[in-house]
Parts: structure tokens; sequence; C-alpha cells
């Protein structure tokens, strides 16, 4: 009875922070992948995204370049981001964590009705957490909840230029040069014990939810993103030894950004976007897996006219370390 109480006032906090703001279209995949480690226990973690905004919407509508006059028309933009992540236990209760982002970037718009369009590559602002978490629940079915708390760092390449030396807006660039806050917790419970499809084999039926708060501080030319709320809810299928059923429904909001003196659009940012994500795991071995997500917007509403995908991608290497202590 305890853990549902627990999932209901975690869902309700889920909600609130949703009702708090909405969102803008940000070229990453808004996925979870916490894990709790015990301590000594070390994850790494290499994953590559695949985004290709090649849509316009108008607010929830799918609509065409141009379709609001300006002397600005975004056209399409191509993010891949290859992200190494390293998470470590301290003890059963502490942990912290690290992400490094690698980005190619293709983009194109209409400048005064002629086309630009800038390639360009760089690393990506870091990401540090720390983590406190508790367990609680019965030997029989555990559950656990992790609080997270930490800091974007401006490491990313904010100065890229096009072949002509036209330097892209900050929008686009591989860092936003800002200091962001980061705050979130992550609930995990088991819901059932279901048979596997290879016979004679039960498995755990997990329920992850989790939410996490960007506050975005001031960055180049001034530039703030709207803060940020990501949410999920999700779950995995042990369908035989080695192979699993993945699944995520993923929320993303954010509100309107302070444009500082980059003369961008304020009312062309923020929106909501919610995602159905199936994916597969393959355990290659005791200590290493690969995974795969798809991930399908189900609902997407932008503030003014805006870039978006019909379909994003990710893929990764997961690999579980003992270290000595």
């Amino acid at each position: 009875m305890k853990r549902w109480i627990f999932l209901f006032a975690f869902l309700g906090v889920l909600e609130l922070a949703a009702k708090t703001l909405a969102s803008c279209g940000a070229a990453i995949c808004p996925l979870n992948t916490h894990q709790s480690l015990n301590g000594g226990q070390l994850q790494l973690r290499l994953s590559h995204e695949y985004i290709n905004q090649n849509e316009i919407y108008t607010g929830s509508k799918k609509s065409f370049i141009g379709a609001l006059p300006s002397a600005h028309d975004e056209v399409k933009t191509i993010n891949q981001r290859t992200v190494l992540e390293g998470q470590y236990g301290i003890t059963k209760a502490w942990g912290a964590g690290i992400e490094l982002p690698f980005i190619i970037r293709e983009h194109s718009h209409i400048e005064d009705s002629a086309l630009e369009v800038f390639n360009f590559e760089g690393l990506g602002d870091a990401t540090i957490t720390g983590q406190h978490g508790f367990n609680f629940g019965s030997v029989i079915s555990p559950a656990r909840l992790d609080f997270k708390a930490g800091i974007k760092v401006p490491t990313g390449l904010t100065d890229a230029k096009n072949d002509e030396g036209e330097q892209a807006e900050v929008t686009v660039q591989s860092g936003t040069g800002s200091w962001d806050g980061i705050f979130g917790a992550n609930l995990q419970i088991p819901l059932f014990t279901v048979p596997s499809l290879s016979g004679g084999l039960y498995s755990k039926l997990p329920l992850s939810a989790g939410v996490s708060y960007r506050l975005s501080g001031k960055g180049t030319d001034d530039y703030q993103f709207g803060n940020e709320v990501l949410a999920h809810l999700g779950t995995e299928y042990q369908m035989f030894p080695r192979l699993s059923l993945l699944f995520q429904a993923n929320g993303r909001w954010q509100d309107f950004a302070d444009v500082g003196a980059t003369g961008e659009f304020r009312s062309n940012t923020g929106g909501t976007w919610i995602y159905a994500s199936p994916g597969l795991s393959f355990r290659l071995t005791d200590a290493l897996s690969a995974y795969s997500y798809a991930q399908i917007p189900v609902y997407q509403k932008v503030n003014g006219i805006q870039q978006v995908s019909k379909l994003n991608w990710q893929f990764g290497l997961t690999a579980d370390v003992k270290v000595l202590k």
C-alpha cells in the first residue's frame, strides 16, 4: 500500500510541475537513463541521437516555411548528439554523474530572402549532478526514490560560423554560454511479476517515474532559454534472458525565452512536446548492454512558428563496472 501512496504523491508533483511551464522544441531526446547504483559501482554509457527537424509547425498544426511573415524563416536543422555519461555510486545513498556531449549540426534558414546554411561540430555543454536516495518497501518488493541536483557548465561552442563567415544564431550553437541549475527526482517501484516468452522464466515488471527542472541562466548575448520541465513514465519487460522490451512516455515543457540582445523572436520560443518512446535492450555480456529507442511525437504545440521532427532516434551502449574500494 505504501508504494502506491508514494507513486500517487510523486505523480501529483509531476503534474504540478507540468502545469507551471510551457516548453519549446529543443533538439535532444528527452529520455530517462537514471539508474540507482550501489556503493563502488560505476556505470558508463555512450549514446548517439539523430533528430531531423524538417517540419514546420504553428501552434499544434503542421504548417509551412514563411507561414508567419518574418525577415528570418527557419528551414531545417539536423541534430546529431553523441554523449558520454558516467554515473558512480559513492555509497548506497549517495552518487554522482557527469554528461559530456559532442554535437554535429546542419542548419539552414532564410534571412532577408537569402538562404543561409551552417554545418559545424563541437563540444556541447557538460552536466554535473549529485544524487541522494533511499530504499523503501519490502525485501520481496523493494522500491527506491532518488533526488538529484546539479549544474550545466558552459563548455560548448558558442561562435560557430558558416563558410561565408556568418555566425550562427545563439539558439543553434552547440553551447548556450550559460550556467544552469538542475533539480529532479526519480521513483522506481516493482509492479508485477510476469512470465517471459522463453518459458519457465519470470521477470519483475518495474515502473519508473521521473521529473526534472532546469533553471536557465543568461548566456551568449544575454540570451536566456526558458526554464524547462522534463517528465517520464517508463517500464521494461524481459522477453528472453538477454532481450528486453523498453517503453517510456516522455514530456517536455519549456517557457518563453528572454532573447536579450540577440534580436530573436521571443514569440517563437516555448511549447509542449509529448512522446511515446518504444525500444529494445540486448545484454551482450553480464556487464555490457546495447539499446535503441525510437521517439515518436504524439502531441506537439509550439509558440509562434518553429521547427519540429517526425521521429527521434537514440542508440547506445551501457557498461557496468565494479570499482574496488
